[in-house]
């Protein structure tokens, strides 16, 4: 009895040895996705992401505010220190010329240096519009702050469905992939506020976001009763 014990003890422990390292294989595999996510958008990346700056005190029912243009240079070249900037066109072009830029540094407070703009919890501030004032700011009966609204995925967005709401430092705000939209806005907290107008613009500038639209986003069955009613194809019997 006891060799037979002995002989299972045996068996058993390379099962846990592989089991282990089994674990531990997974473990890294994780681990090296999720730091492979974190350190994009790397030095060899070109991203584009919608933006707006949303008003809501501005008219009737709020509007969108002019577009940043920035500074240029003597040759016409938009200022771009870091590799985030905009060409004037309602998109934030994302191509990291430093890792000063790149992976989690990636950050909202680089579009803003390289735009000229300042923004907190009291306002923000650009040269193509002035200054917009959180302070004592009201709409719909209701408080307005700075906030910052953010779609993962502008050409799939839904306005109501936004993915994430910052409603403080917006400059540690991260750029996480290609084709996402902000709008930069003063509303009430949970308001429901525009898509950028220029979403549809990512498909001329990032052409790759166009497959990820023809894809499903889950595993897609055969479906037998799909085209049940066209005639399968006649084989003729050479009998």
């Amino acid at each position: 009895m006891g060799g037979v014990g002995q002989q299972r003890r045996i068996i058993g422990f390379p099962a846990v040895v592989v089991l282990i390292i089994l674990i531990g294989i997974a473990v890294v595999a994780i681990a090296r996705t999720q730091r492979e996510a974190e350190s994009r958008p790397g030095l060899s990346d070109h991203w584009h992401s919608a933006y707006t700056v949303w008003d809501c005190t501005d008219g009737d029912g709020g509007a969108h505010q002019p577009i940043f243009e920035g500074r240029r240079n003597s040759q016409g070249y938009p200022y771009d220190p870091e590799g985030i900037h905009s060409h004037s066109d309602g998109l934030i072009h994302i191509h990291p010329f430093t890792a000063n830029a790149a992976g989690e540094d990636a950050v909202m407070a680089k579009f803003f240096e390289a735009m000229f703009v300042t923004m907190d919890q009291n306002g923000i501030t650009a040269a193509e519009f002035g200054v917009i004032s959180a302070v004592d700011a009201v709409c719909d009966g209701q408080p307005a702050v700075m906030q910052i609204v953010r779609w993962s995925n502008a050409l799939t967005a839904v306005e109501a469905e936004p993915d994430e709401r910052i409603y403080e430092d917006f400059g540690d705000v991260r750029f996480k992939k290609d084709g996402e939209a902000f709008t930069i806005a003063l509303a009430p907290r949970d308001a429901v506020v525009p898509l950028p107008p220029t979403v549809n613009d990512l498909l001329a500038v990032s052409p790759s976001l166009v497959a990820d639209l023809s894809q499903p986003e889950g595993p897609v069955e055969f479906d037998e009763n799909l085209n049940e009613d066209v005639p399968g194809v006649r084989v003729e019997d050479d009998g």
